[in-house]
């Protein structure tokens, strides 16, 4: 899904709450709004609001709508796209990225004979690990 106005492009790879309260918060705040003004406008309470915001609740169409109007932009909902697994590469480059230079060594934490097998299956030998 895709929530998109003239200033943000949002990708969401599944209607989530949690992946659109933030769009919302972003927009909300672009516009100068507080909770509460956004909420007086749409005709909702602030806790509403925070609810969307905070990924606890889904808000509905209807009321996506009524958000955009209020904040004079225009919200573009995607649905049924596909989403992409990134590649190998782009995972690796997104371990290294979070992890820095630490490499997780899963022979120092003594693995039962199953993890055992199964990391040599993957060719991730203890001398792999003994650089």
């Amino acid at each position: 899904m895709i929530l998109q106005n003239s200033n943000i492009t949002c990708t969401l790879q599944s209607m989530k709450p949690a992946r659109i309260g933030p769009v919302i918060e972003r927009l909300r705040l672009e516009a100068g709004l507080t909770q509460g003004d956004l909420a007086g406008r749409i005709g909702t309470t602030q806790a509403a609001i925070s609810k969307i915001e905070t990924g606890r609740t889904l808000p509905g169409l209807e009321l996506l709508d009524r958000i955009a109007t209020a904040l004079g932009r225009s919200i573009m909902l995607t649905l049924g796209e596909s989403a992409e697994t990134p590649s190998i590469e782009e995972r690796r480059r997104r371990v290294r990225r979070a992890l820095g230079d630490f490499e997780f060594d899963p022979w120092a934490r003594n693995p039962s004979a199953a993890e055992r097998d199964s990391l040599l299956a993957d060719g991730l030998t203890r001398e792999r690990f003994s650089r």
